[in-house]
């Protein structure tokens, strides 16, 4: 079974020091929204091309409310809170840190509404309602980091020491409920698959239909591993979770040694959220009260910039 897989990512790639900023391209095509909910400057609709990246309009985008300020609320299909600045993301700068509703499957009016209130990073939510019985992923709420650098490259996986993530989520799963948790990440300069995925928590997706191709202990965590034809693989944790830590590094450079992923590989941008199918036609609401991403650079540096 294959799977459309589209994810927005709007945002804004600068630094104080340069003349010209690069808007990393959409990886996942996405409808056009007049509302972007925005908390700061707001960011460029991107390209659908995931080949062009165009120059950004705005050399200087405004960080987005502290966690004492006022929430950004977005009903938009692809609404965007943000750009953050955000301490507990190693690499967050104030242009590479967003929060997105991002109801990639709903361009043709099949799904219910979905609100994103988002404080910063590590303290938004979303209630959705979904139709009951649908299987099919419609929406990916989540907080996005960007790791691709201002050069338009995306850092070599080998250039790292570490990326952990610790995460606090809630479902709150009903009768119905067809939903995971998960980190969504993008790699480039790899002929192998691009988009690999970590689910912590698991509410009714089974194994979403991808087929078994191994398992892994990562972390002391035991994972079971799918692959949708020859594209996404996805790491499933053999139990649920909604507080713990990934080894991102360590889930990397084993697909690296299994030969799934390119040795060049690099990183272009790591994401958490909730894949949304269905919410047995209720309004449901899933929360992250807790995000960190850590990334360090191994001794000879380049994993940032």
């Amino acid at each position: 079974m294959t799977r459309s897989s589209w994810i927005i990512l709007a945002a804004v790639a600068a630094a104080a020091a340069l003349a010209a900023f690069v808007a990393v391209p959409a990886l996942r095509a996405r409808p056009t929204a007049t509302d972007q909910g925005q908390v700061g400057q707001p960011v460029p609709s991107p390209s659908a091309s995931p080949t062009s990246k165009p120059a950004a309009p705005n050399p200087s985008p405004t960080p987005g409310q502290s966690p004492m300020g006022a929430a950004c609320v977005t009903s938009a299909n692809n609404g965007i809170c943000g750009p953050y600045v955000y301490s507990p993301i190693s690499n967050s700068h104030g242009y590479t840190t967003y929060v997105g509703n991002n109801m990639w499957g709903c361009g043709n009016g099949n799904c219910g509404p979905q609100k994103l209130n988002a404080y910063h990073p590590g303290n938004w939510f979303v209630t959705a309602t979904q139709a009951s019985g649908n299987t099919a992923v419609l929406t990916y709420p989540n907080v996005q980091q960007l790791f691709t650098k201002t050069t338009n490259i995306d850092p070599a996986i080998s250039a790292f020491a570490s990326i952990t993530s610790d995460f606090t989520e809630t479902m709150n799963p009903q009768a119905g409920t067809d939903a995971e948790a998960a980190y969504d990440i993008w790699l480039g300069n790899t002929s192998s698959p691009n988009e690999i995925m970590i689910w912590v928590d698991n509410a009714g997706r089974g194994n979403g239909g991808a087929r078994q191709i191994g398992t892994a202990t990562i972390g002391g965590q035991a994972f079971t591993v799918y692959q949708y034809g020859s594209g996404e693989i996805i790491f499933s944790l053999n139990h649920n979770e909604q507080s713990g830590t990934v080894d991102i590094l360590a889930t990397l450079k084993w697909l690296q040694s299994h030969g799934r992923v390119s040795a060049g590989a690099g990183l272009g941008q790591v994401d958490f959220g909730f894949e949304i199918c269905s919410t047995g036609g209720k309004p449901e609401k899933f929360a992250v009260s807790r995000y960190t991403l850590t990334s360090t650079c191994g001794s000879a540096g380049g994993c940032s910039g």
